[in-house]
């Protein structure tokens, strides 16, 4: 049997069901983002705490989580409540990254919106970027023994505005993680994101930016030179169809690499998904070093017991000394597996609606992404 301390899952949105139970399936992460606003809505506790105990369970003890939502201040203070909620009854250490966009997360800038696209798409925002701050210090106040971070869930969906707004947020050392370089439409969506990012403050040893699978070399030597974290992403970029970055360049540069599941699926593997990418030992190093460097989580306390390190079969998982999983379960597993079954009802009565929403994206797909690429090379 092998020991290790626990993984770090470097970027999730602690969804407890995968993209394809939701039908977000498609050929690009262009069509993928579009079809994620038809998903089933589901409890946020329920949702993060199933997630949670998926992680431990496949003996993950830190992960990152990238949170969003378009709500009023209020209401986004209140779903990050419930997220907390499901994350302490998980027991997982989490690093959450308070996220805003103000722009362009389905349209380039700058390219007009076409009269096709059905009205689900367009958000209503309900928060200002002058606003988020105040959000962000509340969310910190109430929740004291949670760390937190800030981003723009991605720059090429930000304004300047917002990310001057970011980059001073940031300024006393609080930690940046985003989206960034995703695919080669996203790359190319608002201009220059790693120099806009560099410009506003928000590139240094605090941040670490998930996917860049379409960073170029001299981008890599930038990141490099400012200590930038870079977290790769297999699964999901293979199920969207975003490439596979050149994570040997990542290493040849020196760049800390960590490993994140981004909830592509309903039940995390960790070891396998960073084998896709990475030899063995640098595997291990990134799911734990890597990841520890990337979020300052501290899950070199915690301790994870294998039957098969390999293939990912957990045996035992202690937490900061709390035992969380024994003899290959879930300690929580009953309450756990309760949880599970009412977001799968809940995605079960969302069944019919979910699929006219999707069809009616399916129906204006093909000329949508025609549409953006014209409007891309055309600007």
């Amino acid at each position: 049997m092998t020991t290790t301390v626990g993984l770090v899952d470097g970027h999730s949105h602690l969804r407890s069901t995968s993209l394809d139970a939701h039908g977000v399936v498609g050929t690009c992460l262009e069509e993928a983002l579009l079809r994620m606003t038809a998903m089933a809505a589901v409890d946020a506790e329920d949702d993060a705490f199933v997630a949670g105990c998926d992680l431990v369970s496949s003996g993950v003890t830190g992960v990152q989580v990238a949170f969003h939502t378009f709500q009023e201040p209020e209401e986004y203070l209140a779903s990050v409540d419930a997220l907390i909620r499901g994350i302490k009854r998980s027991h997982i250490r989490a690093l959450v990254i308070l996220m805003i966009t103000d722009q362009a997360e389905y349209l380039p800038m700058g390219v007009p919106r076409p009269p096709a696209l059905p009205g689900l798409v367009e958000p209503s925002r309900g928060m200002q970027a002058q606003e988020f701050p105040d959000v962000v210090r509340q969310a910190i106040a109430d929740h004291p023994d949670i760390d937190f971070g800030i981003g723009p869930v991605a720059p090429q969906w930000a304004s300047d505005e917002l990310l001057k707004i970011l980059g001073e947020l940031a300024s006393p050392g609080m930690r940046v993680h985003a989206h960034c370089l995703e695919s080669p439409l996203q790359r190319d969506w608002a201009g220059d994101s790693l120099e806009r990012l560099r410009r506003f403050g928000l590139l240094g040893p605090q941040t670490s930016l998930a996917h860049c699978v379409w960073a170029s070399d001299a981008e890599l030597d930038l990141l490099a030179n400012l200590d930038v974290a870079l977290v790769t992403c297999p699964e999901s970029n293979r199920l969207l169809g975003s490439g596979t970055p050149r994570v040997r360049e990542w290493s040849r540069r020196g760049i800390t690499m960590a490993v994140g599941m981004d909830s592509a699926t309903g039940r995390p593997r960790p070891v396998p998904v960073a084998h896709e990418v990475l030899p063995t030992d640098e595997a291990l190093s990134a799911l734990t070093t890597g990841g520890r460097e990337a979020t300052g989580l501290a899950t070199n306390e915690d301790q994870v017991e294998w039957t098969d390190l390999a293939t990912g079969e957990v045996s035992r998982v202690r937490i900061g000394g709390h035992l969380v999983v024994e003899q290959g379960r879930l300690v929580l597993d009953g309450e756990c597996e309760d949880a599970r079954e009412r977001i799968t009802e809940r995605v079960r009565q969302d069944e019919r609606q979910r699929a006219q929403r999707q069809g009616a994206l399916s129906s204006i797909m093909a000329e949508y992404l025609q549409y953006v690429d014209e409007g891309l090379r055309g600007r």
